[in-house]
């Protein structure tokens, strides 16, 4: 087992030697830089557990430092402990708590009280990897399972429906009325392992570096897929001027085709259903509002709407309870968060934001 990696980064020799010298005592392993530059290629090159990380640099701000650990891939789970001195304005620990930083010391500072600060970082940074770890276990066996359980489920929609073209006229209505309900639990089950599948991908389609999307475009291909239903229930769609914004466009367009899908089905009977997208740019986000007229849901409802295979409505209206669930993950995983609003009857609102510094170019 290796010993913890600490990469210490001050320009000024005499602190860099004493805290390096302070952490030694305490087995770990020190990587040392003096320029910010020098300390973001180390982070990438070297993998240490946690940066030891004076504010002041004289090429990059140690705030610009962690910013750009914080939001790459790579470096993304480093702790960072910033330093800096005692005439620094408070200011400066706010914002460096603000952009990503996880703890922050001022000088001087007593080498048992840097030694606890840094276990004390060191213990968190274990459980976040346990806990990843036991995530992607998870993940790579929901995967699994639902790639497994493709096979079976084809072969038994399969014969089933072989039965019925070839045996039809030997069953009595009870057999037909069972063989159909086979075929239909089949499907509905086909589904499902779909549907599953789909979500243990979404961790692996996230982590890609994200491109920069149209979602003009992605709206316009929402629209083609959902024709057939749209068509059908006369279902009447608008949308403000969308942005450009910075994602990954199949899990975007999964967002909005299960947020209008989801107001077609739940649309109420014989109203057309209408579909409005509305986006702002609101502080540092966007925020999208997907609103529809259809029948709405009790308020008591509105969070747990959002978890795998929970439904509010029953087998009349199909679906697993996945696709809220897919565009939480998405959401989130993109740096927003979703949420909605209903009045029983009248209608729903899906609202989500997306991180403003995502965005490249704001609509007209």
């Amino acid at each position: 087992m290796r010993r913890p990696r600490i990469l210490n980064v001050d320009d000024r020799d005499l602190n860099r030697y004493l805290r390096s010298e302070a952490l030694r005592e305490s087995d770990y392993e020190i990587i040392e830089a003096s320029r910010g530059r020098e300390a973001l290629q180390k982070a990438v090159s070297e993998s240490p557990d946690l940066v030891l990380l004076d504010v002041h640099l004289p090429d990059v701000s140690g705030l610009e430092v962690c910013r750009l650990l914080k939001s790459d891939q790579r470096t993304s789970g480093i702790k960072v402990l910033q330093i800096s001195a005692s005439a620094v304005e408070f200011t400066d620990a706010v914002i460096g708590l603000d952009i990503g930083a996880d703890d922050y010391l001022v000088e001087p500072v007593e080498p048992e009280l840097l030694r606890a600060k840094i276990r004390s970082l060191l213990r968190l940074r274990e459980a976040e990897q346990s806990l990843r770890r036991s995530n992607d276990d998870l993940k790579q066996f929901a995967y699994a399972a639902s790639h497994d359980l493709q096979e079976p489920i084809r072969v038994l929609s399969a014969y089933s429906e072989l039965l019925g073209r070839r045996y039809a006229s030997q069953l009595d209505e009870t057999g037909t009325l069972y063989l159909k309900y086979i075929v239909e639990g089949a499907q509905r089950m086909s589904r499902l392992v779909s549907d599953l599948l789909d979500y243990s991908r979404l961790s692996a389609d996230m982590d890609q570096d994200p491109q920069l999307v149209s979602v003009e475009n992605v709206l316009n291909r929402v629209l083609q897929t959902l024709k057939a239903p749209i068509d059908q229930s006369q279902t009447a769609i608008t949308w403000d001027p969308l942005p450009q914004i910075e994602g990954n466009e199949t899990r975007l367009t999964q967002v909005f085709t299960n947020l209008i899908g989801n107001a077609i089905k739940y649309g109420r009977p014989g109203i057309p259903p209408e579909v409005h997208i509305a986006v702002q740019a609101r502080g540092p986000e966007w925020l999208f509002c997907v609103r529809d007229n259809g029948i709405g849901f009790d308020a008591e409802y509105a969070e747990s709407i959002f978890g795998v295979f929970r439904r509010l409505h029953d087998r009349t209206v199909p679906g697993n309870g996945i696709g809220l669930a897919i565009c939480k993950s998405v959401v989130e995983r993109s740096g927003g968060r979703i949420w909605a609003e209903a009045i029983p009857g009248e209608g729903a609102t899906f609202h989500f934001t997306w991180p403003l510094a995502r965005a490249i170019a704001a609509a007209p």
